[in-house]
């Protein structure tokens, strides 16, 4: 099959006069894993180029182009930040795959911890995907004039979607909450428990209201409690814990508990949003035997076919293997990149009727087509394998 070149515009506002550059990545390779350089002649960003890979053949001009607008905060100007490279390589990547006879795909990237694009280089953007912070989208608004802006993720940004153009493309921890509520009132059986999970000191914080709320509208049926172990044996079924606490030292130490009870031969679960992946001092044996149910934003499944064969590719390229980063990067540009090629509606319709499936992350928005909605379920086997469960 033959491969076109890929344009990749780099203009990154990083003087007070402003600085550009133009740069083509050619499939097929690069030295390495995040292998960028920046010059300090000239403040631009630019990656190395790999030589073995000229042979590409260039694109004809007479391809129709999709003009995307990438705005990451690099630092560029000092030591480039790894995990915006990583996002930056997986939207590269997508770009590639997705250019073709019919549509060529041009990506111009902007630093935005030196400076924003300007309205006359938003003014021919098909898609603009970023800033990331919810103080640099809104610095961007004005500058957008009316085009929508792709927020890639931060969870703060969803209170703008409703009075501006703005497309929020994670789901948030309101999602993850209710698809944990339906998940329990799925698997619960007679003679099941269900016990909220937060510390003695705790009061009735953000997850606890609506987890006791979506629970009451389900019709499921709970106690609140701080002592796991006060529940052993207690129930003829299982125990579907619930963890409703924001103390991290609480909750790593009652999922041990509980991965105890089961060890002991107890019959618990334990159900709980992606905050309980970012514990630092939790074991993850003990999240395993604790028979932990989770429910995500993000999870790139390593037994999928189009994972693994994703991850070959990006080795091949860049000599490491793809983090969450890449993936994020790479499933909102193969998502929402052939949405914008279709301009006979605005994206907002189209992402509304187009549900999606990437690598690590679900396209499942609303009735406006501004807020994902889409949460993967994630099971911990006691064997210490993860199902996502669909």
């Amino acid at each position: 099959m033959k491969r076109y070149l890929l344009s990749i515009l780099i203009l990154t506002v990083l003087l007070p006069l402003g600085a550009s550059a133009q740069w083509y990545l050619f499939p097929g390779g690069r030295p390495a894993k995040d292998s960028t350089s920046v010059s300090t002649s000239d403040n631009v960003f630019v990656p190395v180029r790999d030589a073995e890979s000229e042979e590409v053949d260039e694109y004809s001009e007479d391809i129709p182009s999709l003009h995307v607008t990438l705005i990451l905060p690099f630092k560029s100007t000092g030591t480039p930040n790894s995990n915006f490279l990583d996002f930056y390589s997986g939207v590269l990547m997508a770009a590639n795959a997705l250019s073709s006879p019919q549509m060529h795909y041009e990506v111009s990237v902007f630093d935005s911890t030196v400076g924003m694009p300007g309205v006359a280089e938003l003014e021919n953007s098909d898609l603009i995907i970023g800033p990331v912070s919810y103080e640099d989208v809104q610095r961007l608004l004005p500058r957008a004039r009316g085009k929508y802006i792709v927020s890639p993720l931060d969870p703060k940004v969803a209170a703008l979607t409703e009075t501006h153009n703005i497309i929020q493309a994670p789901s948030g921890w309101e999602d993850q909450v209710d698809e944990l509520v339906r998940w329990v009132a799925e698997e619960r059986r007679g003679g099941d428990g269900v016990v909220l999970l937060q510390s003695a000191e705790e009061g009735s914080g953000e997850i606890t209201t609506r987890l006791a709320l979506k629970l009451g509208e389900a019709h499921v049926p709970y106690m609140i409690s701080s002592t796991p172990s006060a529940f052993e044996g207690r129930f003829a079924g299982t125990c579907r814990f619930v963890i409703a606490s924001e103390n991290d030292e609480f909750c790593s130490a009652a999922i041990r508990e509980i991965a105890l009870m089961n060890i002991k031969g107890g019959h618990n679960a334990v159900y709980s949003t992606s905050r309980l992946r970012s514990l630092s001092d939790l074991e993850i044996e003990s999240v395993h035997a604790a028979a932990t149910r989770i429910t995500a934003s993000y999870y790139a499944d390593p037994k999928e076919l189009n994972v693994r064969r994703f991850a070959e590719q990006y080795k091949a390229m860049f000599k490491g293997e793809p983090g969450q980063w890449v993936y994020q990067g790479y499933d909102l540009m193969t998502y929402f990149g052939p949405l914008a090629a279709d301009r006979r509606e605005p994206l907002p319709q189209k992402v509304a009727a187009n549900p999606g499936r990437g690598l690590q992350t679900d396209f499942n928005f609303d009735a406006s087509g501004k807020n994902n909605k889409a949460v993967r379920r994630l099971l911990y086997n006691t064997n210490n394998t993860i199902s996502v469960i669909r």
